[in-house]
């Protein structure tokens, strides 16, 4: 077991799986249809020029739907914005409102910062829609973004978001939670404390949190699936509204590129997404 758990940070964060899947992001962005929504690109949250988001409003809005905001990932130092059409596209079809912000990135940036950039995004979209809640979507290191946003006060707080009261869920998909201690030079420039300490989603479930819906693929090799199951041990044991699927024969990246219409019914996945926004709260009772 062990073993197996060092064997997930071998790979974690290398950029030879993430190259590999450029080419299909590609072609999948270039075969998926603009018809479901209207996309405003590179808005400013900031006035650095990694402050960008694109927001993507759906033609056929649901009544009183939040507003998803996806954190890309990409291992804290590689990822756009710009190659998930097809992922906002899976959710603009359904009638969601999608954002999707680019962030600070190693060697520019180490642990927190691209947390403090991801908070400060969330708080532009607060500021756009006003009268929305917010789910939170993230994939690999934007998952783990996503749960220190979820799971800590003072990132949103920071920025002037009430993290119980705006954010209504979470999704996390493959995200890295701190099974094992991070090595690597590289790593440890980004993370010091190596997951060992305030750094690790895992050591960060003190409290109930907004409702968590977390997903991994039974084959993913990258960020093991234990890093879900753990996590959903962990939060469920403390009082806090998790669900947590693991998919069969599922890798790293095929938990983000199932989302597109083109894989749609391959797995459940975006269907269990959608079933889990649809039945958060409109008032968060388990976070405080």
């Amino acid at each position: 077991m062990v073993n197996n758990a060092f064997k997930f940070f071998a790979g974690i964060f290398g950029t030879v799986a993430m190259v590999a899947a450029c080419a299909p992001v590609s072609i999948l962005n270039g075969i998926t249809p603009s018809s479901s929504f209207n996309k405003t690109k590179n808005e400013a949250y900031g006035t650095e020029k990694y402050e960008i988001l694109d927001v993507y409003r759906t033609e056929k809005p649901r009544a009183d739907a939040p507003v998803l905001v996806f954190v890309h990932g990409g291992s804290w130092d590689s990822g756009s914005k710009n190659i998930y059409k097809f992922l906002a596209e899976a959710f603009t079809s359904s009638g969601y409102d999608i954002v999707v912000p680019n962030y600070r990135l190693y060697p520019e940036a180490i642990f927190p910062n691209f947390i403090e950039d991801n908070a400060k995004a969330v708080a532009y979209v607060q500021k756009t829609f006003p009268d929305r809640q917010i789910v939170l979507m993230g994939h690999s290191a934007g998952a783990y973004n996503v749960l220190m946003l979820a799971l800590r006060d003072e990132y949103l707080d920071d920025a002037g978001v009430n993290r119980c009261e705006k954010i209504a869920g979470v999704v996390a998909l493959a995200p890295p939670t701190g099974v094992v201690p991070l090595t690597g030079p590289r790593l440890i420039e980004i993370f010091p404390d190596r997951f060992l300490g305030e750094d690790a989603v895992l050591n960060n479930v003190n409290a109930p949190s907004p409702p968590l819906f977390l997903g991994h693929g039974e084959s993913d090799t990258t960020v093991y699936p234990q890093n879900s199951t753990q996590l959903a041990e962990k939060v469920a044991a403390r009082g806090g509204v998790v669900e947590v699927k693991v998919y069969e024969g599922q890798s790293h990246i095929d938990v983000v590129k199932v989302l597109s219409r083109h894989f749609d019914g391959k797995v459940t996945l975006k269907a269990d997404i959608l079933a889990f926004i649809e039945a958060l709260p409109e008032t968060n009772q388990n976070c405080r």
